[in-house]
């Protein structure tokens, strides 16, 4: 009799498992999707370019703009039953782009993009709650499948197509059917939490966190992460095309950008977490300055420059991912740091990154200007990446030196 509650403790451990598994593989496809598809859908559309920079950018300003109620509505309502609403958005957003139209094609991408929103913010509460003693690996974990969900989706969105003969807004309401499974699992989660959670029930600290300097080094720097992402996501495949290379290659050098981030985003916080995220951090900035920086000077090598990105993108992402957690006394906590690296971070990453990006190609004429520009950036987040990668928790008071000989007190993080 003594064994039940083990049991039951251990069968919600792999129940949540398999829905973190099934979460982070669906918060990317109803983005990565889009972008092998784009010249068709402006084509068929009559779309102009500068609603083309909307479409790419809305998901992401979504994930900004919407992330600031996702620790709201799991303090009032639990972390389960907040991701069952938005795995729910993400089904009914796929499911309308099935018109083959611009409301709909627009009104889906909204609704999906709540969902990712509120799925993305929680990510890290989860993983607090559940994983607590193995942060690394498990943030490691869920933004590899993160990469998996982009690449899988931008991938195969036109094989499938061409396999099945289907117009391109079947092709993008198909990633509803994993999206369901996803959303069958959180079902039963959240009926088996009954009431909301220690972190749901927490009072806010969001005030805090906006005056505090370890929880902006966090999102600036996911914010930069976040830019150089969504902006490969969105826009390589179209800059591919303009460079010569076929629709179906082009996405398949996206695809090859995402499965290498893979790997990259798992290896990278567990190495961090054996020697020091410093040199980690150092070599994610360089590798994407170089691989933006090689599509300029040498686009014909465009297989090497997608590998170094793929390990520049998934590690760094990982990375930001991994700091809210490490950077978080608690669950409770780590939700609402979640929220606000997520909410500033995300628009910053969705005003200068897709948009930013079609607008400087339709400005200068070219893709030369964005690409270097994206290998610039590179700069301030090797700066910011070393500041919040010292070990310090937001909410808490930092390191004084002593009045004499200048040494840091007791205790104080060094690194």
């Amino acid at each position: 009799m003594t064994a039940r509650p083990d049991v039951r403790a251990t069968s919600n451990l792999l129940w949540t498992a398999v829905g973190l598994v099934l979460l982070a593989i669906n918060l990317r496809p109803a983005i990565g999707s889009v972008s092998p598809l784009l010249s068709d859908v402006q084509r068929d559309l009559g779309l102009s370019g500068a609603a083309v920079s909307v479409l790419t950018t809305l998901p992401v300003l979504c994930l900004g703009l919407f992330a600031t109620i996702a620790p709201a509505l799991a303090r009032r309502v639990g972390v389960g039953r907040a991701l069952v609403l938005a795995l729910a958005l993400i089904v009914i957003g796929l499911l309308v782009r099935l018109a083959p139209a611009v409301f709909p094609l627009f009104l889906g991408t909204l609704l999906a993009g709540v969902g990712l929103a509120i799925g993305n913010v929680l990510v890290p509460a989860v993983i607090k709650t559940t994983f607590p003693t193995r942060i690394r690996l498990y943030t490691g974990i869920s933004t590899a499948l993160l990469s998996g969900g982009a690449a899988l989706s931008s991938g195969v969105t036109v094989p499938l197509r061409e396999a099945f003969g289907t117009n391109w807004s079947t092709s993008l309401a198909l990633w509803a059917v994993p999206a369901v499974l996803a959303l069958v699992v959180w079902l039963v989660l959240a009926a088996r939490s009954g009431k909301p959670t220690a972190a749901a029930a927490a009072p806010s600290v969001m005030g805090a966190l906006l005056r505090d300097a370890t929880a902006w080094q966090a999102t600036v720097y996911l914010a930069l992460r976040a830019l150089a992402f969504f902006t490969a996501l969105g826009w390589l495949p179209t800059v591919l095309v303009t460079y010569g290379y076929g629709r179906a290659e082009a996405g398949a050098m996206l695809s090859l950008v995402m499965l290498v981030s893979i790997p990259a985003a798992v290896l990278a916080p567990v190495f961090a977490g054996k020697v020091t995220p410093r040199p980690v951090i150092v070599l994610i900035v360089l590798l994407g300055a170089v691989s933006n920086l090689g599509l300029v000077i040498v686009p014909d090598a465009v297989t090497l420059w997608a590998v170094l990105l793929g390990v520049a993108l998934g590690g760094g992402f990982a990375m930001a991912m991994t700091f809210i957690g490490l950077r978080s006394p608690d669950p409770a906590t780590a939700a609402q740091l979640s929220g606000m690296v997520q909410t500033i971070g995300y628009l910053v990453g969705a005003v200068g990154g897709p948009f930013a990006f079609g607008l400087l190609n339709t400005a200068t004429g070219g893709w030369t200007v964005p690409l270097v520009v994206a290998a610039v950036l590179t700069v301030p987040e090797l700066v910011v990446g070393l500041l919040v990668s010292r070990d310090r928790q937001v909410l808490q008071p930092a390191p004084r030196r002593a009045a004499e000989g200048g040494a840091l007190l007791e205790g104080a993080a060094t690194r």
